[in-house]
C-alpha cells in the first residue's frame, strides 16, 4: 500500500523541490528532494553543494524538514505572512530608548 506525503505548508513533497533540512550536528542547510520512498513514507535529502554521501533519508513529516523560503526571511530581515512581530527589533528599540534616557539624565545630574 502507497502512503500520501502530508500537506505541509511551503514544502512540495516532489523530486527536485527545494527546502532545508537539518544535519545529524543539527545545523541547518538548504536541500532539495532527491528520491521519493512512497512506500516508507520517506524523502532522500541531497544537501547543496554537499558531497552525495551525505545524503540522508528522512520520513516525510520529520520535524528536520522546512520550507526553504525561511532562509531567505532571515537573510533578508524580512518578516513572514504569520505576524510582522520581531523580538530583535523590540528588544532593540528598548535599548535606544533605555540608552538615550540614560545619556539624558546623565548630562542633567553631571553638567550643570
Amino acid at each position: 500500500m502507497t502512503k500520501h506525503p502530508p500537506n505541509r505548508r511551503g514544502i512540495s513533497f516532489e523530486v527536485g523541490a527545494q527546502l532545508e533540512a537539518r544535519d545529524r550536528l543539527k545545523n541547518w542547510y538548504p536541500a532539495h528532494i532527491q528520491e521519493i520512498d512512497y512506500e516508507e513514507g520517506q524523502v532522500l535529502i541531497h544537501f547543496k553543494r554537499w558531497n552525495h554521501r551525505y545524503d540522508e533519508w528522512f520520513c516525510w513529516d520529520s520535524p528536520y524538514l522546512r520550507p526553504l523560503e525561511k532562509i531567505q526571511l532571515r537573510k533578508e530581515g524580512l518578516h513572514d505572512e504569520e505576524g510582522s512581530f520581531s523580538p530583535l527589533l523590540s528588544i532593540l528599540s528598548l535599548l535606544i530608548i533605555c540608552f538615550g534616557a540614560v545619556s539624558h539624565l546623565t548630562e542633567l545630574c553631571f553638567y550643570r
